[in-house]
């Protein structure tokens, strides 16, 4: 009923906002899912006036919709039940001791002669004329479908009202309940009007297990989708190492990894800090290593890896910072490469506070 939620203007659905709040506010959380079972006796209780009719219709059409949003105030507007409020309405539009009249006369003058001279068969025992017949057999193909919908529409409304007439019967004392012909009558009054109320009762139980059910396979997706990209982006680094290593040249790792679908991932490869001296990006911005570097933003010794000038532990730098080679690291600390850390550590510490 997507069509139908486009054509009801946002005004109208705004006054949707407070009847949720009012729900979750006033109403207890077990009242709340049975609340659409009161909508469909609403005709029986007498307090939505005159139906029949267009108004009939949005009378019921609306009543609906509220107990909906009243039932589960969570739901947004669109996830509302149009096909059952369009039920209500059209409870509410043939709701009506003249509607069935009404429907009946909108017939074909064709199905109307023979339906008058059938009445007047069956009170005075007058014989049909055969033209009567004649006339009612020759309607076309679509003035029969018509008929047929009109009168079928006719019985609809007159079982309605008699049902609601029933029902304010057994509600007024009118009829008695506690006797054998009063509970008949009762249950099938009842019938259609609960039928009713517990398809609304059972969706406003089940939307919120489905909204749920929603949210979690939407979180498993995205938590599928991010650790697919870190895979990816592992692979590509991988990828753009290995190659370089084997000598290959830029344009041939950029086409590589578009091959496999991983030319999102592509970055520039660094200059080389074997030698030492500063390290800056060919194009600028920051290297993809999916997370793998160690954090040396305040500077630091580097322990880990193969061996040294092996340039295999992924790292973050930026423009002006310098690299020492291990060769200088080992100098610094007389053969020692954690005592020339460690004194490093101390000049980069003295030349920070100076600077």
């Amino acid at each position: 009923m997507g069509w139908l939620d486009k054509i009801i203007p946002n005004e109208a659905k705004k006054v949707f906002k407070p009847v949720a709040k009012f729900s979750k506010k006033f109403l207890p959380k077990e009242l709340r899912p049975w609340l659409p079972m009161v909508t469909p006796f609403l005709p029986a209780m007498g307090i939505m006036g005159q139906l029949g009719g267009p108004m009939g219709f949005a009378k019921m059409y609306g009543a609906n919709l509220l107990s909906q949003q009243l039932a589960d105030p969570d739901a947004e507007f669109d996830d509302l039940n149009q096909f059952a409020a369009m039920l209500a309405g059209t409870q509410g539009g043939l709701t009506n001791t003249e509607t069935a009249a009404n429907l009946r006369n909108m017939k074909s003058a064709e199905a109307k002669a023979y339906q008058q001279a059938l009445d007047l068969n069956e009170a005075g025992g007058q014989m049909i004329k055969p033209t009567a017949l004649t006339q009612l057999n020759n309607r076309s193909l679509l003035t029969k479908a018509g008929d047929l919908g009109l009168e079928g529409l006719a019985n609809a409304s007159k079982y309605l009202t008699d049902t609601t007439e029933t029902l304010q019967d057994l509600g007024s004392g009118k009829t008695d309940l506690f006797t054998g012909a009063g509970a008949t009558e009762a249950a099938k009054a009842a019938a259609v009007p609960f039928s009713t109320g517990m398809g609304g009762v059972s969706e406003a139980l089940t939307r919120p297990a489905i909204r749920e059910f929603e949210k979690f396979k939407a979180d498993e997706e995205a938590d599928i989708e991010r650790t697919t990209t870190a895979n990816e982006s592992e692979r590509a680094s991988l990828q753009m190492q290995f190659m370089r290593e084997a000598g290959h040249d830029e344009e041939t790792v950029k086409e590589t990894l578009d091959m496999n679908d991983l030319g999102e991932y592509y970055s520039p490869p660094t200059e080389s800090a074997a030698q030492g001296g500063i390290i800056g990006l060919k194009n600028g911005g920051m290297l993809n290593f999916g997370g793998r570097e160690m954090d040396l933003r305040t500077g630091g010794f580097v322990p880990i890896g193969k061996k040294e000038r092996a340039d295999d532990v992924p790292a973050r730098l930026s423009k002006n910072e310098f690299v020492m080679t291990a060769d200088a690291v080992r100098a610094a600390g007389g053969g020692s490469v954690n005592k020339g850390a460690q004194r490093m550590y101390d000049v980069m510490n003295k030349l920070e506070a100076r600077a």
